[in-house]
């Protein structure tokens, strides 16, 4: 439509036009300015609340999945999509009606093209206490290591560590961190299962002695914890202590984005600075500073990125980019004031960085330029 074809592109596009004549009646129907607006004036009048209400009805039973409900779940994420198409939908056709046809729409996301940069996958680096380090994204599945009674094994984007000794009373001191662009899940020897999302590390012992179960993490972290009314479970964050029995909640302490957080999902929470505490109920979102603030959350958004998506619910652009920086491995740089517009929406974190790039602009309040892994935001 903008004449941008090179000699292959004009190739592939005839090929694809004589395979099906639905094909080209289709290409036509995008090329007639009259019939598209006609389209997006009928779909601009669809009640996606109701529509969505109609499918709700014929849709499975909901069931419970561990930490959260998959049909809230799923109704969630089924209108976030009709949101975006309204949205995507709204844009086209406010550039129709300010320009007179669709070309400005087009060049809008077309320009901020980047080359391709890949989103974060399993990765990990993880030190024993004898200071012996393995990289696990290099590694084969199996057992990593079986010494001093504890059996260390790696499984698809998980390393385990379990107690082939019950009776050694010897402790060792373990680490596992993630770098930009990586996510790894630790079982950890009592069976608490930890996801550990970018640029955080996790520091724990081969085996839990005494009443108290502790680690420590940097970053973010979301826990499942194996239950043991004996001993507590003790996450230190160094400012702040979570302390539970056996529950489900999320830790964010990336210094980078202010108060420590901690969200919880399922059974009961205690939260500690200095001689303030408080109990946290499911639901809840702790904020952690020289006072604790509680607020009720959607927990959904808080485990987003446990779950491959980027959750963003009334996000400004610093913090949309924060996290893009640390999934990505980009750096974020801003041409002149950031934009103040905020940003809601969700979008897997599969998805390379030019497709989020392009969705973001769609909303036409930003753009970007890429030199390299160096992405340049700046306000439209």
């Amino acid at each position: 439509m903008q004449g941008e074809l090179n000699a292959e592109e004009e190739k592939e596009l005839q090929q694809w036009l004589e395979e099906n004549e639905e094909n080209r009646r289709f290409l036509d129907r995008l090329r007639n300015q009259q019939t598209l607006e006609e389209e997006l004036s009928y779909f601009s009048t669809l009640d996606l609340d109701k529509a969505w209400q109609r499918i709700a009805l014929q849709t499975v039973e909901p069931h419970s999945q561990t930490g959260s409900s998959w049909y809230s779940t799923a109704w969630k994420y089924a209108a976030a999509i009709a949101l975006l198409l309204a949205t995507v939908l709204a844009v086209y056709q406010f550039q129709i009606k300010k320009t007179g046809s669709l070309d400005s729409a087009a060049v809008a996301v077309s320009e901020h093209k980047t080359e391709a940069i890949l989103p974060g996958e399993d990765r990990a680096k993880l030190t024993l206490s004898d200071g012996s380090v393995f990289m696990l994204d290099e590694m084969n599945n199996g057992v990593v290591r079986e010494k001093n009674g504890v059996k260390v094994s790696k499984q698809d984007g998980q390393v385990i560590f379990e107690l082939a000794d019950n009776n050694s009373n010897e402790v060792f001191f373990n680490t596992i961190s993630t770098p930009v662009g990586g996510q790894y899940q630790v079982v950890l020897p009592d069976g608490t299962k930890v996801w550990l999302n970018s640029a955080s590390s996790l520091h724990f012992p081969s085996a839990f002695v005494g009443n108290h179960r502790v680690v420590e993490l940097t970053g973010e972290g979301y826990f499942e914890v194996s239950k043991h009314k004996q001993k507590t479970f003790k996450v230190d964050v160094g400012t702040a202590t979570v302390e539970v029995l056996g529950t489900h909640f999320n830790v964010m302490a990336y210094a980078s984005e202010g108060p420590i957080t901690t969200t919880l999902l399922e059974g009961s929470v205690k939260v500690q600075s200095g001689s303030v505490s408080k109990m946290m109920r499911p639901g809840q979102q702790a904020s952690i500073g020289k006072v604790i603030q509680l607020r009720e959350v959607d927990v959904e958004e808080a485990v987003a990125w446990k779950n491959g998506l980027f959750y963003f619910n009334q996000a400004d652009i610093a913090t949309v980019m924060r996290q893009l920086e640390r999934w990505y491995g980009i750096e974020a740089v801003y041409g002149g004031m950031p934009s103040s517009k905020h940003f809601s929406g969700i979008i897997s974190r599969d998805t390379e960085l030019d497709k989020v790039l392009k969705m973001l602009a769609l909303t036409g309040s930003v753009e970007f330029k890429a030199e390299g892994r160096k992405i340049i935001v700046s306000t439209k």
